[in-house]
Order: structure tokens, then sequence, then C-alpha cells
């Protein structure tokens, strides 16, 4: 081989290497931040209350362990494995803890004080992380799978749950504090004196591209960064103050107000593009603008930094497109975006989704709609207006709201406290305070349903309405739907005649008579709630009565399993017991 041939040769060779070394480094950073969560769907297993203490059981109402344990943890509420912990230590403040299975068997035995993480903010509603658990061996934690596997050994003085972050983990070094992944991998160093999520969220990612505001402390005192999601430093810890502009969506950059020797400035990522020299910095996003304020007096700038107002204003306030500013002798100037007065006699101007009107209203907080030449179109005296789509207006005259349509013509009468829209369906929710009376109201503006002492849930693919006497579904145009359509699992469905209720089966045969003053449907796990005389008692899918009615609740809907019903404590932790409240001349219900 002649030299040039060698030269080429060792040429390749390097270039191979360092493509594979850019390739086991770009996907090494990309294991830090994508990575598998799993969900929880099927809720297998629940916890029970017995005389203070807690155990399991399971869907068909079975005990799978004694309730005979001060705290019960069910990190994977699909599967069976439950961490069980008694006889609690005031030296060390640390309960005695062992792990079973649904034979009551111990399981994962190799490790000491193993613990559940807990966490307030899963997309599935299950308090833990559910695939990780935490063990503790010489003073320190690490981490291991659900399945007992080892994912980190025992180095960090603490684990916790990074709130809004699901699989990512907080955990402290050495006194300092670094972020790691379910999967062990390191996002952030341990280097930091605290770390904190800036609470980012989009509709396509949800939480995932929350960044994190980390913090040092040195002799001039607390000193803040910013970290990315992937774990890539933005911004040293030399801020006073940090605050992500979370209200703007972008994918590439990330706006961050910061203030440096207490004056506030405005970064893009790295970028500075507002000067630290405002007192303060406050974003509107409805504008896409900022307020600045610069000793004392406010005005407004973009997102690129640029100035549209000076700061020559001791207070701006924003109605719809127009900007109220107040000078230093408490004049108030109507401006545009530009900076330009504007003196068409409103003080608030909202373009419409039609492009040709606008809500407006004076100061004397009357609402008008106006065309695009400032002809009045509406105006009736309302104290409020807001758009809903399809020319259709709440309007408001004081506290009763109504619709009406772009002619002033009233679709809804106006007697209603509230009108909302049901996020992510077609309709409203009107509501009258004094009588809890719920309507709901479709796309055309038709009334569909109004009910006395209702109770609304907002479910996947249904709306329920109730009451103590009545029990309504709706789909999200509403149109009113049978229990049959919602649940058409069932083999029996609660039945109204004459004001009694009972269940018949698919057919519409009568299971059970209808003899009860209210009754559930049966739920995911076949078990459906009877009232009678003010109690409630249980029956399973076949109609069998598993337990007479004893207890005295206070829920409309309660929701069993086997003998035992729901309570929901008041930090929001949910068990189930069979405690009766009136236990006058009622027999003793336990096994």
């Amino acid at each position: 081989m002649n030299k040039k041939k060698v030269i080429i040769f060792i040429v390749l060779i390097l270039i191979i290497v360092a493509v594979a070394v850019s390739l086991t480094i770009y996907f090494s950073d990309r294991a830090k931040y994508i990575f598998d969560v799993e969900y929880v769907s099927n809720i297998e297993y629940n916890i029970i209350e017995k005389d203070g203490k807690y155990g399991v059981i399971d869907g068909n109402g079975n005990i799978v362990v004694d309730p005979n344990y001060n705290v019960i943890q069910i990190p994977n509420p699909s599967k069976p494995l439950f961490i069980c912990m008694s006889n609690y230590n005031t030296e060390t403040k640390e309960y005695e803890t062992k792990v079973l299975n649904e034979k009551r068997e111990q399981v994962i035995t190799g490790y000491s004080n193993i613990q559940a993480i807990p966490t307030d903010t899963t997309a599935d509603g299950v308090p833990y992380e559910n695939t990780v658990l935490k063990y503790k061996k010489d003073g320190k934690y690490g981490l291991i799978s659900i399945d007992g596997e080892e994912i980190t050994e025992a180095v960090y003085e603490e684990i916790s749950a990074v709130t809004y972050k699901e699989g990512m983990l907080l955990v402290k070094e050495n006194g300092k504090y670094g972020v790691i992944n379910i999967n062990g991998k390191v996002v952030i160093k341990p280097e930091y004196d605290s770390i904190t999520v800036d609470n980012y969220y989009d509709a396509n990612t949800k939480y995932q591209k929350t960044g994190f505001i980390v913090c040092n402390i040195n002799e001039e005192g607390y000193r803040y960064g910013y970290v990315d999601y992937r774990g890539k430093k933005i911004l040293d810890t030399i801020y006073t103050e940090i605050e992500r502009v979370t209200e703007i969506e972008d994918e590439d950059d990330i706006y961050i107000i910061a203030y440096k020797d207490g004056q506030a400035g405005l970064l893009r990522n790295k970028k500075v593009i507002l000067n630290y020299e405002y007192e303060e910095i406050m974003y509107y996003s409805y504008n896409d603008v900022f307020i600045v304020q610069r000793n004392g007096k406010q005005g407004i700038a973009d997102r690129d930094g640029k100035i549209k107002i000076d700061t020559k204003y001791t207070n701006m306030s924003f109605g719809g497109i127009y900007v109220n500013a107040t000078n230093e002798n408490n004049e108030t100037k109507i401006l545009d975006l530009n900076g330009n007065e504007v003196t068409d006699g409103y003080i608030a101007r909202i373009p419409t989704e039609d492009g040709s009107h606008y809500i407006v209203y004076d100061t004397e907080g009357i609402y008008k709609i106006i065309d695009n030449n400032g002809n009045v179109v509406i105006d009736k005296q309302y104290t409020n207006i807001e758009e809903i789509g399809n020319n259709y207006y709440i309007v408001a005259n004081n506290r009763n709201n109504g619709i009406i349509d772009l002619s002033g013509k009233s679709l809804v009468d106006l007697k209603y406290n509230s009108i909302v829209k049901i996020d992510n369906t077609e309709l409203l929710q009107a509501n009258i305070s004094e009588t809890s009376t719920v309507s709901l109201i479709n796309k055309n503006m038709e009334v569909v349903v109004t009910m006395d002492e209702a109770n609304i849930d907002i479910n996947d693919g249904y709306i329920r309405l109730y009451s103590e006497d009545e029990n309504k579904y709706f789909d999200y145009s509403g149109k009113e739907l049978s229990a049959e359509e919602v649940f058409p699992n069932n083999n029996l469905y609660a039945s109204e005649e004459n004001g009694k209720w009972g269940f018949v089966d698919k057919n519409g045969n009568t299971v059970v008579e209808n003899k009860y003053d209210m009754v559930t449907e049966l739920n995911e796990y076949g078990f459906a709630g009877i009232k009678e005389d003010g109690k409630w008692g249980v029956i399973n899918s076949e109609g069998e009565i598993v337990q007479e009615p004893i207890y005295e609740l206070e829920e409309v809907s309660p929701s069993f399993i086997g003998k035992y019903y729901k309570l929901e404590e008041w930090y929001g932790s949910a068990y189930y017991t069979d405690k009766v409240t009136d236990t006058e001349n009622i027999e003793n219900t336990e096994e």
C-alpha cells in the first residue's frame, strides 16, 4: 500500500471514529430526556381503611393485604406490588417497610427501606412515579425498578419527584442538587443548591419541554440560572431572579425575564433583547407585548425588544388592542399598540373572529358591538359582552347572563349567573347559583337540558348531569345518551319508574325491582350503589345485594368496590372503607 493510500485509509478511519463518537454522544444525550413514561389506565388495586389501619383490596372487593399497616403505598395500581409501612421509629423518623405481592409474599427483599416516590402532578392521577422505587443503604438512597432491578447505587442523600416532570427525579449528592431520569441517566449534574421547574406547557408536548431554574448561594446571596429540558445550560447562575415567559409557546426560543443587580432584562435564549435597565417587565399574551417599567414610568416593547411606546406613563393597562396610559398629571390617554392616540370615545376595542366587528366599552363600563366603520351594531347597556364564536355572544346585565346573536336577538334568556364553555366540547354550561341549576347549551344556542340541584362530571367521551333523583348522559355535542350507549359492556342498567329506581338487563327486563330512592350505574368494577331511606348499599353485576343499605354518605353518587365505599381525604388521597357512622340497630359487618 503506497503512502497516499495509507493517508486516505487513516483519514477514513478517523472520520468513522468521529462519526461513531458523535452518534454515541448524540444518543447518550437524547437518552437523558427521551424515555418512556408508563401511564396507568386500569386501577386493579385500591387502599382500604379499618380502625385507622390500611390494607389493599382488589377489584372484586377481596382483601389482598390485611389492614394492619400505618401506611400503604401502591406505586402502580395496575400491578400487584404494595409497600407496607408500620412501627414508626421516632428517633430515625422512619417506618419499618416491606414489599408484598398479591399472594402476601414478601418481594424485593435485597433492599431496605423501599419507598414509592410521591408526586401529585401525574397525567394518570396516580400519586407516585409508577415504574421506579427508592431504597436506602448506609444512610443514602438509590433507585430500583418496580421489578426490583437496581438502576443506581445508593449514592444520594435525597431522591424526590420533579413537579410537572414525570420521569424526572431530583437528587441530592454531596449537599448539591441535580436531576436524573427514571433510567438513572444524569440530566443535570448535582452542582446546585436548589432546582425548580419553569412550568412551561404546550398542548402537544405537555410538560415535556419544561425547563429548570437552578440556583446557587454565594457570598452575595441567591443567584439563579437556567437549564433547558435537555439538561443544556442556557444561563449561568448570576441572576438575582429568573422567570420564564411560559405563555409564549415556541419550540425553538425560550424567553426569560432575568434580574441582574436589581434591574430586569429580557433574553431570548442566551441573547439579551432588552438590556438590564428596567424595574419590571411583564408579558401580556393577548397582544404579544411586554409592559416595561423604568424610573417608575411604563412603556411597551414587542417580542423582539423593540420599544413601541416610550416609558413615560405612570400606569398602563390593556382594553383589547387599546392601551389605557395614565401620565404623571393623572390624565389617561387611549393609545393603539404603536403609541398613536385614539379618540373614538372607547377605552377598549376587542376584534371579533369575523374580522368585521369589535366589542368595545366606554368609561362607564357599557359594552357595545361596532363594525369596522364605527357604526354601532349592538347597544343595549350591557355590562359585559364576550364572543363565543359564529357571531354568538354571551352578554351580561349586572349579574344576569344570556346569549345573543349579531342582530341582537336573544337566543338564551338573560337569567343565568354564569355561562362558560366546556373545554373540548361543543357545549356551554349555564348556572343559576340560588338553585344550583345547571343547563347545557349546544352550538346552535339551544338549551338541551336543565336540572336543579345538579352536579356535572366531564368524562372521557360523555358528560354526566345528575342530582339526588335524576341522572342523564350527553355526548360532547349535547345529544342525550342512554346508559347502554355510555356503558356498552354493562349487563345491568339503572331504571326509574314512578320515582323509584331499580335495574333492568339489556333487553329491558327487570332484574332489581324499582324500590330504591336512587341508584348508581355499575362502575368499572361491576358494583352499583342502591339508596333506601337515606342510606346506601351495594349490588353486584348480577343484581345480588352485596351490602344492605347501611351507609349514611354525603356524596350524591358514591363509588363502591364490594361492600367498601370510596372516601377522599382532605389532601386528595383516596381509600375505601366499610365504616358505618350510624351504628344504631346495625349489626357488625366486618368479615
